[in-house]
């Protein structure tokens, strides 16, 4: 704006400039009139003599007047320009005008800006500070939910191993209706016919029933006998298929014979026979039979040969 101001002023001086010089050209024609023309018309014989120097003044007249029409038409035209461009700085300080509304516009929304963006500040930082607490409380609260979901999967694997063992249990087949019999053959095996007698005794015959059992599964289940004899000592033979199998405490089971029967459930299996037969005599006294099935006894009996 002060630029603009001094270039105004500046053109306006220049007018002045003119003026005056135009001012001092008039003074000095002036000067030069009032001087020359009564020394003219005083003295005649010398106007003859000094027609030159009147000449000379004339040439001198013309001048100054050209340079006061050339002073005049420059004068004008600096007023010409001096109003152009007095009407194009009323127009720039209009634009400057409206810039400086626009700024000061820009400003007061800039500080409104600032003040909202202060309180955002305050409200992004209070939600920092509850999602933080928030965030703690949720992984205390996952802390302690995860201890209660180990303790819910302990709970639930020691009731899994208690179902399994009931499970396993239940499925347990139980033997009943238990015949032990000592057997005396007859026409080279043809014929059977029972004794108590242990020197006539060829081969010991057990009977039995499976009751019928609700959980246990359909399919072939297997069934160990371990025959003991009068001394207490088990009877084995390879050729009976003597082996051992594992009780339900995880201790080794030696068993005389395994005996294969097929399952329904809820059906019991009716008149199981298992025979042992050894090459060598039997002894006098007392022969016990244990039954077991999953590593349970489910069932037993004695005979007695004299």
């Amino acid at each position: 704006m002060n630029n603009k101001m001094e270039s105004k002023y500046s053109y306006s001086g220049k007018a002045g400039n003119h003026k005056r010089h135009l001012v001092f050209l008039g003074a000095v024609v002036l000067f030069l009139v009032m001087n020359i023309m009564p020394s003219c018309k005083n003295n005649t014989s010398v106007k003859n003599q000094d027609q030159s120097k009147i000449d000379s003044i004339a040439t001198v007249k013309d001048t100054l007047q050209s340079q006061y029409n050339s002073a005049r038409m420059q004068i004008d035209n600096d007023a010409t320009k001096t109003a152009q461009l007095d009407s194009l700085i009323k127009q720039k300080d209009r634009e400057i005008e409206k810039i400086k509304n626009t700024v000061a516009h820009l400003e007061k929304n800039n500080r409104k800006m600032a003040s909202e963006l202060k309180t955002d500040k305050k409200l992004i930082a209070s939600l920092k500070s509850d999602l933080n607490d928030q965030s703690k409380s949720f992984e205390e609260r996952l802390s302690s939910l995860e201890k209660d979901k180990d303790d819910l999967v302990r709970q639930r694997d020691s009731l899994m191993a208690k179902y399994d063992k009931i499970l396993a249990l239940g499925s347990v087949l139980h033997a009943s209706n238990i015949r032990l019999t000592a057997v005396h053959l007859k026409h080279h095996g043809t014929k059977e016919k029972n004794t108590k007698r242990a020197r006539k005794t060829d081969e010991l015959k057990v009977d039995f029933d499976i009751d019928e059992n609700r959980i246990a599964e359909n399919g072939t289940k297997k069934l160990y006998l371990a025959i003991n004899d009068p001394s207490g000592t088990l009877l084995n033979s390879a050729t009976e298929g003597s082996g051992f199998t594992t009780s339900s405490n995880g201790s080794k089971l030696n068993y005389s014979v395994m005996k294969e029967i097929p399952l329904i459930t809820n059906q019991p299996v009716k008149d199981i026979s298992v025979t042992w037969h050894q090459d060598g005599d039997y002894k006098k006294g007392a022969y016990t039979i244990a039954i077991y099935n999953g590593g349970f006894k489910i069932g037993g009996g004695t005979v007695d040969l004299k």
